[in-house]
């Protein structure tokens, strides 16, 4: 199945207090917009990878140049004002377009390959990724018919009481249409509070033309969380490192404490391994069998062999030989 995918990453992220713009920050060695074209990758096959950048685009291009085509929003006027950046990068192409947001890492490929696939079967303009938070307070509410189909979204603003109590919310995330977004797109307006150009006006314009529009809840709503302060960025951390580990652990890692293990998405780790507490694995690191690393190692960019012993260990870019005992406080 292929389709295509804009990642947007030019917003400031003014909440994160910090001098890099959000979708720059790291969890456990890789950007979160990284995360984002990692999952979009292993999806589907992309016709066309582009990355919108924006505030800071000196430290996310560096980051997203590799693997996607680089649009710039030069100013930043709202989502689908980013999206129209795009105009020309998809000039011709057809098919479904997955918009997804850089600063959101826990989305996973299957929940943008369900979107894909149910944008194809049904044919409609747009599907709406939705899903259903603890707490709905300030998103935009999900109002369906009688029957369940798809009808609005409505903003946590313009909510009545009764449509406040809808737990079902927009998350953000969108297959369009490709060819229909960008005609769509050149009837959207200004006329709202903020005076930017919203990406969910198209999805009334579509309605309005008598195009399908539908709302797909995602199965686990964590996958829509956004990182915009400090706190979800720590919250986003913790619940990568427990997707990781317990993927490593059902392939046959033993883990003693695994919330005192951190390993990146990118590293490889054979079965038969043990990884003791305070045991960092990042960057593309590989563990072969039966080797035990830790307690309180780091390695990053590190091949370690089989049956090796690394305690109490810093290595970065190095090769341990098969059978080796390294440490205690040893830097390689």
């Amino acid at each position: 199945m292929k389709a295509s995918a804009i990642i947007l990453a030019a917003g400031a992220g003014t909440r994160m207090k910090s001098k890099l713009p959000k979708v720059a920050h790291r969890i456990m060695g890789e950007s979160l917009v990284g995360y984002v074209i990692a999952a979009a990758q292993e999806a589907v096959e992309l016709d066309k990878l582009v990355a919108v950048v924006g505030h800071g685009r000196e430290a996310v291009i560096p980051l997203v140049q590799d693997d996607c085509e680089v649009v710039v929003q030069e100013q930043q006027r709202g989502t689908a004002d980013a999206v129209n950046s795009c105009r020309e990068a998809f000039a011709g192409v057809g098919g479904s377009v997955v918009v997804l947001s850089g600063d959101c890492p826990l989305i996973t490929p299957e929940t943008i390959k369900r979107l894909v696939e149910r944008r194809e079967e049904t044919g409609a303009a747009v599907v709406v990724l939705s899903m259903i938070p603890d707490n709905p307070f300030g998103y935009g509410r999900i109002v369906r018919t009688t029957a369940g189909e798809f009808q609005r979204i409505i903003e946590q603003k313009d909510c009545t009481p009764a449509q406040a109590k809808i737990t079902e919310c927009n998350s953000g995330f969108y297959c369009f249409d490709a060819s229909y977004l960008f005609q769509a797109l050149e009837q959207v307006s200004t006329n709202n509070a903020q005076g930017e150009y919203y990406l969910t006006d198209v999805i009334e314009i579509a309605r309005h033309a008598g195009r399908t529009v539908e709302a797909m809840v995602a199965d686990d709503s964590d996958e829509c969380l956004g990182v915009n302060t400090r706190v979800q960025l720590a919250q986003a951390t913790k619940i990568l490192q427990r997707r990781i580990n317990e993927r490593h652990m059902l392939a046959g890692v033993t883990m003693t404490d695994p919330e005192q293990v951190w390993v990146g998405p990118k590293v490889r780790i054979e079965r038969d391994v043990e990884l003791l507490p305070q045991t960092f694995l990042l960057g593309q690191t590989s563990i072969g069998e039966d080797s035990v690393i830790g307690p309180s190692s780091r390695l990053t960019d590190t091949q370690v062999g089989v049956g090796c012993v690394v305690d109490e260990t810093i290595a970065i870019g190095k090769v341990i030989a098969d059978g080796s005992t390294c440490g205690p406080r040893e830097v390689l």
